[in-house]
């Protein structure tokens, strides 16, 4: 600041350390699959390259399901079969069909030489004839020269607005074989945003929400409410309210959450608030394939990907789901490292039952199903389930007014009421599930050794002490044990997460020793206050953990490439999973020790 009239002045200084403030541990998402037969809005037109065959879809106001080009609409018909199959100007294969296709009626010869002549009317161009052969095909793979013959035809004779009448005419051009065309969708899959919830009463006005906007999206709003509203806004607020009025819709609205995929993401998020969840972001996909692929694609932010914008999601969780999604789930968890998937087993199962592999522990497995009060709005008869013949006899029957249930909901729920009550470093196990009225299946003490060596979590029944959690293990038991813990890698989520988002200052500042010593407080204080809540073991700090940034860890090279490293080390509290007492006689009584 430049001082020239006399006065007081005030100048804002950096206060020094920039606090980091710990991620949510406990923000679930949840997914869940429906039933959705798409409306026909596309022409789904196959044709074959002699190699594979390949589907592009337009809408049928351009091509039919014949492949015909309506009426005036040759234009928006090449646009889009360009994108459907991604036509590349320079993949072109018969510079003679292009040309009729632009209105010109081509003689094509041999010219002087090495090249081959193009006649249209008095005018005529040559090209070389290792580009284009006397019959017009392109003979060559090489884009560079097949882009050069096409800018000198079309200097000579446009060929920039072919004019087909049908698919198959601008395929052809291209090296494509017009198989067929049929009606189908342009989006096979039904699907809107995550939305935040926080309690059981937000969620289910956000059913009641989802499903009316589904029901103005695929049926006539007249037959719905009865009036024609072009407001789609309007027209969805009006069938909202009519599920809350007309008899028809109601029983439309308690089938369609009866259907089993429905009714199990519906009791899994029920199951998380019951035992102490708060935020969770809600999700539907319709398929028509439930056990289709819920990896999807990415641009579309379809499956797992729909949640990318949640950045504080923290639990993953799709109940009923069937192994090899489970199995996405947990490698989308592995990839992004951020967030824990909670996985259902089956319903009943035995020790060797198959598991999903993980490498580095971000997801954990529970067996077995939970059996829950049949709500009110349930339709129907208890869904069948999927038990082998061989294992019915361990199945534990649902009462008259019981349904089972994937147990994973109520497990998220858990984790959120142990972080909320003691922090993400205490295991969530021994803890009792709420909202159940049984299990599925009970597994004893013995039976559940060969579970526990796994890596696979039980639910038991003890006398007097209720349903609890009794297994705190990752799905790394095996594959990595120093990440066997659930609350060791949660503990290492948070950490990791906290001090990424919370050193986002540091980017492009000058790389020396004031931003290290800078970095190593704010990381240091951030780590002392982890340690003070007990999620580190030890007597002192330097015992729980180290923070090391200095000449050591950024040497010359890695400044020049613009990096700055950070070594930190910490010591995770770990969970006493076998507490063993040894018990032995003395002259003068029994002799109790603690090992």
């Amino acid at each position: 600041m430049d001082y020239q009239t006399p006065g007081v002045y005030i100048r804002e200084v950096d206060s020094g350390a920039r606090p980091i403030a710990s991620v949510a541990t406990s923000v679930a998402g949840f997914l869940g699959l429906f039933s959705h037969k798409p409306t026909v809005d596309a022409v789904a037109i196959q044709a074959t390259d002699g190699r594979q065959s390949l589907t592009g879809k337009v809408v049928p106001q351009l091509v039919d399901t014949k492949g015909a080009i309506a009426p005036g609409q040759a234009d928006g018909a090449v646009s889009a079969l360009t994108s459907a199959f991604r036509l590349r100007r320079t993949g072109l294969k018969d510079l003679r069909r292009l040309m009729e296709l632009n209105g010109h009626k081509p003689s094509i010869a041999k010219g002087g030489a090495g090249k081959t002549r193009i006649t249209v009317g008095k005018e005529s161009v040559e090209v070389p004839d290792t580009v284009v052969s006397t019959e017009g095909k392109v003979v060559t793979a090489d884009e560079a020269l097949v882009e050069e013959m096409l800018n000198s035809v079309h200097s000579q004779f446009p060929i920039d607005k072919p004019q087909p009448k049908n698919a198959k005419d601008l395929l052809e051009a291209y090296g494509y074989q017009f198989q067929s065309a049929q009606g189908t969708s342009l989006m096979g899959e039904y699907s809107v945003p995550p939305f935040a919830v926080y309690n059981k009463s937000e969620f289910f006005r956000w059913l009641q929400s989802y499903y009316a906007q589904y029901l103005v999206e695929n049926r006539s709003i007249k037959d719905l409410v009865g009036r024609d509203i072009a407001d789609p806004d309007e027209a969805a607020d009006a069938v909202f309210e009519a599920l809350t009025e007309d008899d028809d819709l109601k029983e439309a609205f308690r089938t369609w959450l009866s259907e089993p995929s429905v009714f199990n993401f519906v009791a899994s998020v029920n199951g998380f608030y019951d035992n102490g969840g708060g935020k969770a972001y809600v999700y539907l996909m319709g398929t028509g394939d439930l056990e289709t692929s819920i990896r999807e694609n990415q641009a579309d932010k379809l499956g797992l990907y729909s949640f990318d914008d949640c950045d504080d999601l923290a639990l993953h969780v799709a109940a009923g789901l069937t192994f090899n999604q489970q199995r996405e789930m947990l490698e989308h968890c592995e990839t992004r490292k951020d967030r824990f998937a909670i996985l259902d087993g089956p319903v009943v199962s035995t020790g060797d039952m198959d598991i999903p592999a993980s490498q580095k522990g971000f997801g954990a497995m529970y067996v077995p199903w939970v059996k829950i009060t049949k709500p009110s709005w349930f339709n129907g008869e208890a869904p069948d389930l999927d038990v082998p013949s061989v294992l019915r006899r361990k199945l534990i029957k649902a009462e008259r007014n019981e349904l089972h249930v994937p147990p994973s909901g109520h497990i998220c729920g858990v984790f959120a009421r142990v972080d909320a009550e003691r922090g993400v470093h205490k295991a969530p196990a021994n803890e009792i599930l709420m909202g159940i009225t049984g299990l599925s299946q009970n597994i004893n003490r013995l039976e559940q050794g060969q579970y526990n060596d796994r890596g696979v979590n039980v639910v038991r029944i003890f006398k007097d002490r209720g349903i609890r959690i009794w297994g705190a293990r990752t799905l790394a038991t095996k594959s990595d044990p120093q990440w066997k813990y659930v609350n060791v890698r949660r503990l290492f989520v948070m950490i990791e997460q906290s001090i990424m988002q919370g050193m986002q200052w540091a980017v492009f500042e000058p790389n020396d020793q004031f931003l290290w010593s800078k970095l190593n407080r704010d990381v240091r204080a951030y780590l002392l206050r982890v340690w003070g809540s007990g999620a580190l073991f030890g007597t002192t700090p330097e015992e729980a953990f180290y923070v090391k940034c200095d000449s050591e860890t950024n040497p010359r090279y890695l400044i020049d490439a613009g990096q700055v490293n950070v070594q930190v080390g910490i010591s995770p509290v770990k969970p006493a999973e076998f507490v063993v007492f040894s018990i032995g006689q003395w002259d003068g009584g029994s002799l109790i020790e603690e090992a």
